[in-house]
């Protein structure tokens, strides 16, 4: 068809008859024409395109390509009047769908800037190609979703799938449908996040899992003719498509092989599930919600999306730039009642379909892009100025924010970062922020930091590394030769934990003291007269002013939360025989109690009547707390010294012994000296294989697991602490090197401490 046809039959055409024809001169230079043989492609899916394309005459087909294959599936098709690309002429981007001539087709070409001019003259154009784009984008997710449910589908049945499955938007906290509810039909997530729950024997309901695009909800109770079996509930922002029952009992219950297929599937699931069901999904939506008018918001989304980007790919949004890529000046403000919401949803789906994770910057006020913002949110991160003299007061924008959840039992995570100048040292007063506020997790974060915005990073996607240091006494010198190589291999730590002896050693760690720096300090612990202050053995053979002194000196006024690597270690409490988890406080009082041996240094008292001790009583090595810490995903390096086997010594002494008996035997040169355990060794062994059990389960749960051979290694030869740091750095390199954490080396080897005891102190 020659140009000066086309363009006749171009402007007869219902969706451009209205435009004037005074107008036409206007647009008439800017489009251009292709004529299509049958079988001839006009696009590719996946292709980049900004066009509009327009069937003057012939048709089109759609196709939608299947999976990783050459193969695809006929979709639906554009006739005489119809447009094409709608999809990408309005987000950008890439085409959903492959579009091929069926017959002789002539199409006209209007690039963006034609078609602004055209939806400018004539909105209702605008508002034809969003129906369009919004229709086609729901069809593709759903035709993958059915073809995985169904297997291979002949055109009609798809056809008819789609045309009996009704899509809906449902805004964060509203339910899908009720546990013990009559099926009424098959959904299927085409956006979004679901909350499943069941109700336990207490009556109360119990989160037992999460779906997202393009998994379906509901399948099981349509097969088994039963009741439903949980509760579905919207937890943001999420569009959802059901087929109903009479639909699915029509089209799908009579074929055995669509039957066979789903049955298969949800089977394979169920045991997708129970294998990966302490196991949460990754967040993918991140929401900014700045709480003061000074901060530099755009600096920090910058270079927080540039860590985000190391580990997945992520999309930045906020109002000006969703304005910008929509390419609509202000529909970032299109509040929820607008009848363009549906296709900004549609857009914004599209956008959560295609990245590992989107980031949303809300403005500075409460608008409807915020609102947009909070309601696809899987965690909320309050970002604050944290300035000494910025007041810490709960915000406005913070009440707004709990008045739009106060109703709804399911919320998102909401977070709160900290940010720092430049030049800030270290954190202060955090525990005035945190003491007003009910949050999941809290972040320090100093403006203009690599290292810390990639810890932020990796904290928020749940790939972050942990590090767990166990108790064991002296043999804990160990986790210092680790913190050596870790220190030689520039390997990232994001969250530190211990107990006991490895707490001790792990505080200092996450105060940013150097392995250097710590093992100037060890000889000072070594010293028995340096923290020995022996008393009558009415609470404990020591004193324990001594050990409070050097816990004073070494940590100082420091507090936890005022830690820029996080940090949590772990005392036993005598009042109720429950572990305690320490991330608040004076970490030198946190360390002194989870150091306090039971016997032979006093328990410290806490304000509310509580006697904390050792933490290796209840918990040895926390493992378990790091897992829950890094939201149950992330990897965890174990360093374990607890529990080792040991190299017992012949005793020479029966069921009784006499304490002056023993004596007199060191004092006469010319006595056998009677070989005794030394009553602290046996008491800090007594509390390590109390949580033994405990601990076997922890090495199980790890993949990086260092166990140093520390078993000539007494418990209490805190003066052997550089052979033990040696110890551990050896095997530290082994492992690491399995690990692809540093290079493979050549082992060095270490010359074991001499095992005789005779000569060793009653204590």
């Amino acid at each position: 068809m020659n140009d000066a046809r086309a363009k006749k039959q171009l402007k007869k055409l219902p969706l451009l008859k209205g435009i004037d024809e005074s107008l036409w001169d206007r647009l008439i230079p800017f489009i251009s024409f292709t004529d299509l043989a049958e079988g001839e492609t006009l696009f590719m899916a996946d292709q980049d395109s900004q066009n509009l394309y327009l069937v003057v005459d012939g048709e089109l087909g759609l196709y939608m390509p299947c999976g990783n294959s050459t193969e695809t599936f006929y979709l639906q098709s554009r006739i005489k009047g119809e447009t094409a690309g709608d999809f990408t002429v309005l987000n950008g981007g890439r085409h959903l769908v492959t579009a091929i001539a069926v017959r002789k087709s002539c199409i006209a070409l209007f690039p963006r800037f034609s078609f602004d001019q055209l939806t400018n003259i004539d909105p209702g154009i605008l508002a034809h190609v969003y129906d369009a784009a919004a229709l086609l984008s729901r069809r593709v997710t759903l035709a993958r979703a059915f073809l995985e449910l169904f297997g291979d589908v002949s055109n009609a049945t798809m056809d008819k799938l789609l045309e009996k499955t009704v899509t809906r938007h449902y805004h964060s906290g509203e339910v899908l449908f009720q546990e013990n509810e009559q099926p009424d039909g098959l959904y299927v997530i085409v956006s979004g996040k679901l909350i499943i729950e069941s109700t336990d024997a207490e009556g109360q309901l119990v989160r037992i899992g999460e779906v997202r695009a393009p998994e379906t909800v509901g399948e099981l109770a349509l097969l088994a003719d039963s009741t439903r079996t949980a509760t579905v509930t919207a937890a943001r922002e999420s569009t959802v498509a059901m087929l109903n029952r009479e639909a699915f009992d029509t089209l799908v219950a009579p074929r055995a092989d669509m039957m066979i297929r789903l049955s298969r599937l949800i089977v394979r699931r169920h045991v997708n599930n129970v294998q990966l069901e302490d196991t949460p999904r990754t967040d993918c939506n991140f929401v900014i919600l700045p709480l003061d008018s000074r901060l530099p918001l755009r600096r920090f989304s910058h270079q927080l999306r540039n860590a985000m980007r190391e580990l997945g790919d992520c999309m930045s949004l906020d109002s000006r730039s969703f304005d910008t890529l929509y390419g609509r000046s202000g529909a970032s403000q299109t509040s929820f009642d607008n009848i363009f919401n549906s296709a900004i949803a549609e857009w914004l789906d599209d956008k959560e379909n295609r990245f590992d994770s989107l980031m949303f910057i809300a403005d500075r006020e409460w608008t409807p892009w915020t609102q947009r913002c909070v309601n696809r949110a899987d965690r909320i991160l309050l970002l604050v100025d944290a300035l000494p003299e910025n007041s810490a007061e709960i915000r406005e924008r913070e009440q707004q924010l709990n008045k739009l959840f106060s109703e709804s039992r399911i919320r998102p995570k909401v977070d709160l970062v900290l940010l720092h100048p430049s030049n800030t040292r270290f954190p202060k007063d955090t525990a005035r922020w945190l003491n007003k506020r009910d949050l999941d997790a809290f972040y320090h974060v100093r403006i203009n930091d690599p290292l810390q915005f990639s810890r932020l990073a990796r904290r928020l996607q749940h790939k972050a590394r942990g590090i767990v240091f166990s108790g064991g006494g002296a043999r804990g010198y160990a986790h210092l030769g680790v913190q050596r190589l870790i220190e030689e291999q520039s390997v990232n730590i994001d969250y530190i934990g211990g107990s006991s002896m490895g707490g001790l050693l792990g505080a200092a760690m996450a105060m940013g003291r150097s392995y250097k720096d710590i093992e100037s300090l060890s000889a000072a612990f070594a010293c028995k007269q340096a923290l020995f202050d022996y008393t009558l053995p009415l609470v404990s053979l020591m004193k324990s002013a001594k050990l409070t002194r050097f816990c004073k000196d070494v940590y100082g006024h420091t507090l936890i939360e005022d830690l820029w690597t996080p940090f949590f270690c772990i005392s036993s409490n005598l009042a109720d025989g429950r572990e305690v988890i320490h991330d608040q406080g004076p970490l030198w009082k946190v360390v002194r109690s989870t150091i306090s041996l039971p016997g032979v240094f006093s328990p410290v008292p806490t304000t509310n009547g509580d006697l904390l001790i050792d933490g290796a009583v209840l918990n040895t090595f926390p493992v378990d707390v790091m897992h829950e810490r890094l939201g149950g995903r992330g990897n965890i390096i174990g360093v374990n010294v607890s529990h080792i086997p040991e190299q017992f010594h012949y005793y020479d002494f029966g069921t009784s012994l006499s304490g002056w008996q023993v004596l007199l035997s060191r004092l006469n040169p010319f006595a056998d000296r009677i070989r005794i355990p030394r009553i602290a060794e046996t008491l800090l062994r007594a509390t390590d294989i109390k949580s033994i059990e405990r601990l076997n389960e922890a090495r199980r749960s790890l993949e990086v697991l260092i166990e140093p051979n520390v078993r000539s290694i007494s418990l209490l030869d805190f003066k052997s602490y550089a052979q033990t740091s040696e110890l551990g750095y050896q095997e530290a390199r082994k492992v690491f090197a399995r690990h692809g954490l540093c290079p493979e080396v050549a082992t060095e080897t270490v010359s074991p401490v001499s095992d005789d005891l005779t000569d060793a102190p009653l204590f």
